[in-house]
């Protein structure tokens, strides 16, 4: 592990931004200064632009890359902007690479190539790949989707100069309590899993990067600021359960996406539909979903 490049990693709640979209699903740019000024002011400790909540599967690469220039230009530096790399192809992967360094950005998340599985082999070689012609560093994203990592790998990876975090969104708490144990002061441990939050910073993560703080930003930052400066207690646990009924059926929504954008728009931030092939979320679902993000937040 290289200690040099894990200083851009920060503490606390990482929000992975909502892609905004206009009713003819094109991307629409006009939502982002007010989405990214909310949480700025609500403590957020950074974004992740074009990640899976960024529905990164439905864009092209000419959009992933616009829109990661307009979050990095309207963030100016005041907190971490990390760029989701990953994609099918490697060419396609270090060519997001090589432009988020270009314009700024402080850090990439990166997950392998997805679809068709690949072997640990060919994982290997791609994230070897990118670490040696990579400008920034590396967040590794480890997620079912793409097929997950296990401890074992995640460490071989961590070997790599600019490979200095890993965003864990198994939902294994065994993998993840395995990860926090083992990590240095010199590798960032994050949990992808909004209802492992607040056992994840207990046990000594350095936060949490997921979609949630779209909606509820100054709930989530204040549990993890707390957790941190002052371990369990009984106002923060209070405060957690409160919020945990909403994050767990968020979690357990048909489609994580919709749903936040869904509750986006409950809060007085409209980011428009999710692009197809994804749906929107049922009125029922959304019902419910009001109701517990309601007692969450009173």
């Amino acid at each position: 592990m290289a200690d040099d490049s894990a200083t851009v990693w920060p503490r606390g709640v990482i929000s992975a931004l909502v892609t905004p979209m206009g009713a003819d699903e094109t991307l629409a740019m006009g939502p982002l200064p007010r989405l990214i000024e909310r949480q700025l002011h609500a403590g957020v400790a950074g974004f992740v632009v074009g990640g899976g909540t960024g529905e990164f599967g439905s864009l092209s690469i000419t959009e992933r890359k616009r829109l990661a220039e307009e979050v990095v230009a309207i963030v100016d530096r005041r907190v971490p902007v990390i760029v989701q790399t990953g994609a099918l192809a490697t060419r396609d992967a270090l060519e997001l690479s090589s432009h988020a360094g270009d314009i700024g950005a402080a850090g990439q998340l990166t997950v392998s190539p997805f679809g068709e599985s690949i072997s640990w082999e060919e994982r290997l070689a791609f994230y070897s790949t990118l670490d040696a012609k990579s400008s920034i560093p590396i967040m590794l994203y480890n997620t079912p989707p793409a097929g997950l990592l296990t401890f074992a790998q995640i460490v071989k990876l961590a070997e790599l100069p600019r490979v200095t975090a890993v965003k864990d969104s198994s939902g294994q708490s065994d993998l993840l309590g395995d990860l926090i144990a083992w990590s240095a002061d010199d590798f960032g441990v994050y949990v992808g899993s909004d209802t492992l939050l607040y056992d994840a910073v207990v046990a000594g993560a350095w936060g949490a990067v997921f979609g949630t703080p779209n909606i509820v930003p100054g709930e989530l930052a204040a549990i993890a600021h707390d957790v941190r400066q002052n371990g369990s207690t009984d106002e923060n646990l209070a405060a957690w359960r409160r919020l945990r009924p909403f994050l767990r059926a968020m979690e357990q929504s048909p489609n994580y996406m919709s749903a936040c954008k869904a509750m986006c728009a409950r809060v007085g931030m409209d980011v428009g539909p999710v692009r197809a092939p994804y749906l929107p979320s049922s009125d029922a679902e959304i019902e419910e979903l009001v109701a517990l993000l309601e007692q969450a937040v009173a």
